[in-house]
């Protein structure tokens, strides 16, 4: 493991960049906590197990299991086995597996969050749910997600539950007098299936009747229209085939990324279209959370330049945002992501395990490292002296 950290590190690679391009972006920064470097070993794979597709994770438990079979032939070498203790063994791997990834969706930990040197940009998340989604972890309330997206580095996230606006308004009430004193959160509502799963960015509207979610339509009708229709944004996972795209669709922006596994694995399958569709018909390309209430790692954020933006109200701010939306369409917004191995390809996949292992040993941080080694050497000396005290 020595020699792995210290090869990563003469390797060394960015570990935010822009999710276009893909080339590293100036001034920005993913920071982490202390509690995160002191436990880096498992912070560095949980995160590394999050960022990852459905197929990516399948893939991922097929190479760990042959990489296990492989070490015990290995360790057997010829030696008749012991069919009881060996099924014991690969018992205990295995629902030691299942504890890792259980405890990567479900307990608390520390974040790493991404900061801007630009005072000027406000890092926002237009995609996450709250409790009062029918999908989201049942405790996952709304104060839970604005300490979510606090401790990632967001300054400003919307609330986007399904057919309600109420998290989006206790989310409001609870805002800071400025934008600069705390992690705003601003309404919008996911739109059902049959809708596409349109996201709207607008004011919560406690009369919108169940069911009737064309939100903006029903307001009219009711004699109280909004001053602008709400921003409509494409989520992923969907078929790209029928999203409606042209002027009576109303989009204004598309998901390039989603934090969702299965929208991490679109994202990556189908980048090349997304991109075509954003450049084709002027749509922004934005990052989604996605967030539920499981996990603590952020796939990717969304950076718009508002000037001075601390200092104005969050209705201000929000109203800003939207704007840049309709008006700046695809320059509104850059998209920041974590660099992460590509699942695309059938090779990328079955390459999984490696890529993996190497991204992390490439992007870890000076005090990660010094924390691996730590652990690393640590844990070599309790094996050898418990070695020395087992009887011959």
């Amino acid at each position: 493991m020595t020699v792995c950290v210290l090869a990563g590190w003469a390797a060394a690679a960015p570990t935010v960049r822009d999710a276009v391009s893909r080339q590293p972006v100036t001034g920005a920064h993913l920071v982490r906590p202390t509690l995160y470097i002191a436990i880096a070993p498992l912070s560095d794979t949980l995160d590394a197990m999050s960022l990852l597709s459905v197929p990516q994770l399948i893939a991922l438990t097929i190479s760990l299991i042959i990489a296990f079979a492989a070490w015990r032939l290995l360790h057997l070498r010829g030696a008749r086995p012991d069919r009881w203790c060996e099924f014991c063994l690969a018992l205990r791997a295995l629902l030691l597996f299942v504890l890792v990834a259980m405890f990567a969706a479900v307990l608390p930990r520390p974040m790493a969050a991404l900061r801007m040197d630009d005072e000027n940009l406000v890092i926002l998340d237009i995609h996450s749910h709250t409790n009062y989604s029918h999908d989201a972890r049942a405790t996952f309330s709304v104060e839970q997600n604005r300490a979510w997206h606090r401790d990632a580095g967001f300054d400003v996230a919307y609330i986007t539950d399904h057919r309600c606006f109420d998290g989006a308004a206790e989310g409001e009430r609870g805002n800071p007098k400025l934008a600069g004193d705390g992690t705003v959160l601003l309404s919008g509502i996911e739109l059902p299936p049959d809708q596409m799963h349109i996201i709207e960015l607008e004011p919560p509207d406690a009369a919108v009747p169940d069911g009737l979610l064309e939100t903006w339509c029903v307001r009219a009708k009711a004699g109280r229209p909004l001053a602008m229709p709400p921003v409509r944004i494409q989520t992923i996972p969907e078929n790209l085939d029928r999203i409606p795209v042209g002027p009576a669709g109303g989009l204004g922006a598309i998901e390039l990324l989603d934090g969702a596994p299965r929208g991490i694995a679109q994202a990556q399958r189908d980048r090349r279209a997304l991109l075509t569709l954003s450049a084709m018909h002027r749509l922004a390309l934005v990052a989604g959370s996605n967030n539920h209430g499981w996990g603590r790692t952020a796939v990717a954020w969304n950076v718009m330049h508002i000037h001075q933006w601390r200092r104005q109200s969050p209705d201000s701010v929000g109203a800003q945002i939207e704007m840049r939306f309709r008006a700046e369409r695809a320059q509104a917004v850059q998209v920041i992501e974590r660099s992460t191995p590509d699942g695309a390809s059938p090779l990328g996949l079955a390459l999984t395990l490696p890529a993996v292992v190497a991204a992390m040993m490439r992007m870890m941080s000076p005090p990660e490292r010094a924390s691996w080694l730590a652990w690393t050497w640590a844990l070599a000396v309790v094996t050898i002296a418990a070695r020395r005290r087992r009887p011959a």
